[in-house]
């Protein structure tokens, strides 16, 4: 199915028209000038001055669309609104410059799907002979991409960092760490100045388990010499947390457990204060923390599950707005009665891009309204922005 042309996103059976792409680019967060484009699809594939391999494209992916674990990878191009989808086995899907980058289990390889459909195995960030794991993360340009393999046995693990430019140039080894009994290193995130890589000391495979992305000993390790450096308050508990903006901010539990307070550290000053914790003592599990690019805003998710594992499993969740000039947090919107991830601010940080890992689909809610819709039925990744 390569390459194929598809059913639109939002009504299966129909091409999506100018209106849709209209109200697709909004709830998402899009440029005027970009809407404008949409709607003149068809003058913007005319003109030949614009490579069909520099076209932005947005990502959305429908999961075990046949019931065999297949995902469904749809690729929307904003200049002309044409829909690609290709279907892969994988996980761990990622948007790069490049396309989106998975892991294939069968093959034991990481891949990249192009912005035209075509499949190809990532260049040099592949496992080895004997990794038992491979993680990668990209910075927020989409520049520079660092991964870690670990290797090791009977509970002894050995983890080797890399990173290079997306290109692969400037490619070099940056932390050997371990053997550590069942404990891995985890990339997270590039600084915004590009001087230091956030990495975890991460619970071999319980990570992928949790509700959230839980992190239980954060750390940075400086790119120019590799020197690893403490950030405050760690190793914290195995909690929620996430850098931006040049901020940290790291949820911890408080005496009175469950609650869960939020340290937050301004990084280039060094300088943290603790936000005491909500009246939201039912709900147990907290992560995902999105800072907005301008560091002026935060968003994270509490959830609460009862029945876990019965037929009867209920999932709630709240989600938290963070006032990173006041230092002040309040709940957004209602209680969910599903579970919600923030996934990206939009363009003018006006609202908040979110998904489930419960069911396909794609939901924007309002901020500081809180107004929470539905804006696709499967669910958005990411943006390709290539370069030419």
């Amino acid at each position: 199915m390569n390459g194929r042309q598809r059913r639109s996103i939002d009504q299966p059976g129909r091409r999506t028209s100018r209106l849709r792409l209209r109200r697709m680019a909004v709830t998402l967060g899009m440029t005027p000038v970009v809407v404008a484009v949409l709607l003149l699809a068809g003058i913007a594939s005319a003109q030949p001055t614009i490579p069909d391999q520099v076209h932005p494209r947005q990502v959305f992916i429908a999961r075990n669309v046949d019931g065999l674990g297949t995902t469904r990878l749809i690729l929307v191009d904003l200049l002309t609104g044409q829909e690609r989808t290709v279907d892969v086995f994988g996980e761990r899907f990622s948007v790069t410059p490049q396309g989106v980058m998975y892991y294939s289990p069968a093959d034991k390889r990481v891949k990249v799907v192009g912005g035209d459909g075509s499949i190809t195995e990532h260049p040099f960030v592949q496992p080895g002979e004997t990794s038992r794991r491979i993680d990668w993360v990209v910075d927020a340009d989409g520049q520079r991409i660092a991964w870690t393999l670990t290797d090791g046995r009977d509970g002894a693990l050995t983890t080797l960092t890399e990173v290079a430019d997306v290109n692969g140039e400037n490619r070099r080894l940056l932390l050997a760490d371990g053997p550590r009994a069942g404990i891995r290193a985890f990339p997270v995130a590039f600084s915004p100045d590009q001087t230091a890589l956030y990495m975890d000391y991460q619970p071999d495979s319980i990570g992928d388990l949790t509700t959230f992305r839980q992190y239980a000993g954060l750390f940075a390790v400086a790119l120019e010499d590799a020197e690893v450096l403490s950030l405050p308050g760690e190793p914290g508990c195995f909690c929620g947390g996430g850098f931006g903006g040049g901020w940290f901010l790291r949820l911890t539990l408080t005496p009175d457990l469950p609650n869960f307070a939020l340290r937050v550290t301004q990084l280039e000053r060094g300088q943290s204060e603790m936000l005491s914790a909500l009246p939201l003592t039912d709900f147990t599990q907290g992560g995902d923390v999105l800072i907005s690019p301008q560091g002026a805003r935060a968003i994270y998710a509490l959830a609460q599950v009862r029945n876990f594992g019965t037929p009867e499993q209920q999932i709630q969740t709240v989600l938290v707005q963070v006032d990173l000039t006041t230092l002040t947090q309040t709940v957004l919107g209602d209680v969910i009665d599903f579970l919600l991830r923030p996934v990206a601010w939009t363009e003018d940080e006006s609202a908040v891009i979110l998904s489930s890992p419960q069911f396909d689909g794609t939901w924007k809610i309002g901020v500081p309204d809180g107004e929470l819709e539905q804006t696709a039925r499967a669910t958005y990744l990411g943006t390709i922005r290539a370069s030419a």
